[in-house]
């Protein structure tokens, strides 16, 4: 059986939704000293894995912020070197059918750990990416995609007025990755243009290059779409989204230019094929606040949210 395309977008899985809420502490140097994160999701394991259940917690919905207990899954937690921090969860019974998507919950994880962090890097009065790298001293490998992609990018450099840039990192598979998208806001369209998105990757040692550059390109092709466009709309009881006029993807136009740096590394090898997307989400938005001073805390970043955010504002 092939399902059209009106059926898939209407009857398919779909990405668990999520809500964070936050607390954080900092001393008075301005440095991350506590953390308090609360997590509401449905579960994505409950149709494919419900054994993986543990006490009511699904660590598919919390993977990039805690380990699951046994699990071959490395980088599963928040990279950064937080003394107090505490992670609660709740399973949210929501009647619509989630599953995987690429990166599973590291995507819209990173998006929210990694938009807090620039938010306390605000509130601490420090440059984003020292504020990363104060609390990434014994990670050297996060410390090294971040130090690659700002330097690859001109972190810390003029831009022309309007335009802005912004940083992100995110580790998962075994993989750590970091990004710089530099962007411009018209602020009557509400339009969100990418210019260029520049990422740094270990992945330990490499073989191949080629292939890990197309696959961390393909996933922030993907990751954008879902950033600035993607969205299934609900009504009437159903899915209202059906085809590309009411669920538009991004275009071949729209893709910014895009550089990846493989670092060189003599870590353990991890996986590539997700992880192009996780760092992409909190560095598009970062690079929003950065430019317009006005904090997005939800996806996508369509040009209608953008507008009402700026209205507000």
């Amino acid at each position: 059986m092939v399902w059209a395309r009106e059926e898939d977008i209407k009857y398919d899985a779909f990405r668990a939704p999520v809500s964070h809420r936050i607390e954080a502490g900092l001393d008075a140097q301005g440095q991350l000293i506590g953390w308090s994160h609360k997590v509401v999701s449905p579960s994505i394991l409950k149709d494919i894995r419900p054994e993986m259940i543990k006490d009511g917690i699904d660590f598919y919905c919390l993977w990039g912020l805690a380990d699951a207990p046994n699990s071959p899954m490395w980088n599963n937690r928040i990279q950064y070197e937080i003394p107090n921090l505490s992670i609660e969860f709740l399973i949210s019974k929501l009647p619509m059918p989630v599953a995987p998507w690429r990166s599973v919950q590291n995507g819209p994880n990173a998006f929210v750990i990694e938009s807090f962090i620039d938010e306390l890097a605000h509130a601490a009065g420090k440059d984003p990416l020292e504020f990363r790298l104060a609390s990434l001293k014994n990670n050297m490998r996060a410390s090294r995609v971040l130090k690659t992609a700002a330097e690859k990018a001109g972190w810390g450099k003029a831009v022309p007025a309007g335009q802005a840039r912004g940083i992100a990192q995110h580790a998962c598979f075994g993989t750590y990755n970091a990004m710089v998208a530099h962007i411009s806001v018209d602020n009557n369209s509400g339009k969100i243009k990418l210019h260029r998105i520049v990422a740094a990757v270990d992945c330990g040692p490499t073989v191949n290059p080629g292939p890990i550059v197309e696959q961390i390109e393909g996933g922030i092709i993907l990751a954008l779409s879902t950033v600035l466009k993607e969205e299934v709309q609900f009504a009437n009881g159903g899915v209202k989204s059906s085809n590309f006029d009411n669920y538009p993807v991004i275009k071949m136009s729209e893709v910014p230019e895009i550089e990846v740096h493989i670092v060189k590394s003599t870590e353990s090898i991890g996986g590539i094929g997700e992880l192009g997307v996780p760092a992409t989400a909190p560095a598009v938005a970062n690079a929003f606040f950065k430019a317009t001073g006005v904090r997005i805390r939800r996806l996508p970043l369509t040009a209608a949210t953008v507008k009402e955010a700026l209205k507000k504002a």
